[in-house]
């Protein structure tokens, strides 16, 4: 598992029900474009918003829909148990593996982390790729994941959402220098070459889902040596992430410029999450004309 990966984005209707055909329609756009893997029940799936239920529901769905790509599920939850129900759902519907954040709301310690990922994995068979992402959830430590990857085979990956180079770099040399087959994965469409230069094995990017022909030529390029090509589309990432820090979620942000790109998702976030207005649309309107054209 390797490449482009896309956080999917979950469409909801105006009374924010889910909107299956647009969800079927996407997936299908995604696939079509040739992206490397399809990640349902993503934080950008706004995961924390849907009941017990729904999780289960779009895991199906999307193991219906997905065909040509690796399919995640994320099984994120502050309750360990829970996880390693929805660890085992992911693992008995046929996903590829499950994406677990740590449990987010308390912060923790680290043998507290170790136990809850320690009694997953020793509960399930599927192979799980941890979620780094410290803005969230409690932190990830490198000397954490490394125990965790050198104790449980299953434990197959991670995925790096932080703003730092140096820990996706000691991730790649202390981690995979003991484990061959570990996988590194950056969140971060601006971080994307870097972890390639690094070692790293791909993205799992969230604007992937309005843009993943950008993503798909930096990919590319760097496979073929054509690094100018590679740099001058790592550039258009970097600009693009900026869509962030226009939108005051990362939510309106991904959905507010698929709407301007033209997909049929509707801008539509539950509650607690609110789109942001026409002034912000406006803004990722010049963004995306100023970066895609």
């Amino acid at each position: 598992m390797r490449g482009v990966i896309v956080p999917l984005v979950t469409p909801f209707n105006e009374d924010y029900s889910i909107d299956v055909s647009a969800l079927e329609e996407h997936v299908e756009y995604l696939q079509e474009a040739g992206v490397h893997g399809i990640f349902i029940n993503a934080t950008t799936g706004e995961f924390t918003s849907l009941s017990h239920e729904e999780r289960k529901f779009l895991a199906e769905k999307g193991r219906e829909l997905v065909t040509s790509a690796f399919y995640l599920v994320g099984t994120a939850s502050p309750n360990t148990l829970e996880v390693i129900e929805l660890t085992r759902h992911a693992q008995d519907i046929g996903a590829d593996c499950a994406v677990i954040a740590p449990p987010y709301y308390c912060p923790l310690r680290e043998e507290a982390l170790f136990k809850h990922y320690s009694m997953i994995a020793e509960k399930t068979e599927i192979p799980i790729i941890l979620y780094n992402i410290p803005s969230c959830a409690s932190p990830l430590s490198v000397q954490l994941i490394k125990r965790l990857a050198l104790e449980y085979s299953s434990i197959a990956g991670v995925k790096e959402t932080i703003d730092s180079v140096n820990h996706v770099r000691d991730v790649i040399l202390e981690v995979r220098g003991e484990r061959k087959d570990f996988k590194v994965f950056t969140g971060l469409d601006q971080h994307f070459l870097s972890t390639l230069t690094l070692g790293g094995d791909g993205g799992i990017m969230a604007c992937a889902n309005f843009a993943p022909e950008i993503h798909l030529a930096v990919w590319r390029a760097f496979q073929e040596k054509r690094f100018e090509e590679a740099l001058e589309g790592a550039r258009k990432l970097a600009k693009l992430s900026k869509v962030y820090d226009l939108a005051s979620s990362f939510g309106s942000a991904i959905k507010l410029a698929m709407s301007v790109r033209g997909f049929s998702i509707k801008p539509v976030l539950r509650p607690p999450y609110v789109a942001d207005g026409e002034e912000v649309r406006e803004k990722i309107r010049g963004l995306l004309k100023e970066v895609l054209g």
